[in-house]
């Protein structure tokens, strides 16, 4: 299979349009230290132009020999890699074209993960949740990190062209000490685990803060009404005095 007749079994929109290539190289502020991860290369032309700033992690679902210096070629599903090669490359940006089926758990991985900066695109109802606050991936998001639209992309701006419009996005990671960054990385616990690791207060004193109906969950379990309450509790600080 070669690597044109594999994008629509893997959701893949390459760019090819180099301004905005160009956009978001620049909104990376690359230096010579940074290792960058770069999801979905395709054939090269982001690629090419992260190698000229720093060393690159480049992973595809399908392999293409690049020939540039400077990279690491990957093949394989970054889902099923994200941990392996951070724990191998010690990546601290990262700059992608992601397939738009993978947004979710690939942003759940990156919340686990200090990133100094991301700048991936999106397709544009993702981008909107992840900008907006009314939400489980969102209010997370904007507790990590200082969560920017940088630019509307047209369907004309890849190959081949998604169905939508996308929106390139850049997330700095915040100084801030946020209660979030152990949230996420207890995401596998049950939330009453998870609340009394974080406030130091008992069982039957988080069952009463939770009231029950957030006990036994956990956090990725819960409905967007759901985590608007769980981030009430979080927030107050009688609760966490």
């Amino acid at each position: 299979m070669t690597m044109d007749e594999n994008l629509d079994r893997t959701g893949q929109h390459y760019m090819i349009d180099k301004s905005l290539i160009k956009l978001m190289v620049d909104a990376a502020d690359l230096k010579t230290g940074d290792i960058v991860l770069e999801i979905g290369y395709g054939k090269g032309a982001l690629t090419k132009e992260l190698s000229k700033k720093c060393k690159v992690i480049a992973i595809d679902i399908e392999y293409a020999d690049l020939g540039l210096k400077n990279v690491v070629q990957v093949t394989g599903n970054i889902l099923e890699r994200f941990e392996k090669l951070y724990a191998k490359y010690s990546f601290n940006k990262i700059v992608a074209n992601i397939p738009y089926n993978i947004s979710e758990p690939l942003m759940r991985k990156i919340f686990k993960t200090p990133m100094d900066l991301c700048v991936m695109t999106f397709g544009k109802n993702f981008s909107d949740i992840l900008t907006k606050k009314d939400n489980r991936i969102g209010i997370i998001a904007n507790h990590l990190f200082i969560v920017e639209s940088l630019k509307d992309v047209s369907p004309k701006a890849f190959f081949p062209m998604p169905r939508v419009d996308s929106v390139i996005v850049r997330f700095l990671r915040r100084d801030t000490n946020s209660v979030y960054r152990m949230v996420v990385l207890l995401d596998d616990k049950k939330l009453k685990n998870v609340i009394e690791r974080i406030s130091g207060k008992t069982k039957n004193e988080v069952r009463k803060i939770t009231k029950d109906f957030l006990f036994d969950k956990r956090l990725y379990d819960l409905s967007n009404e759901e985590f608007t309450r769980f981030e009430e509790i979080l927030a107050n600080e009688t609760d966490f005095s």
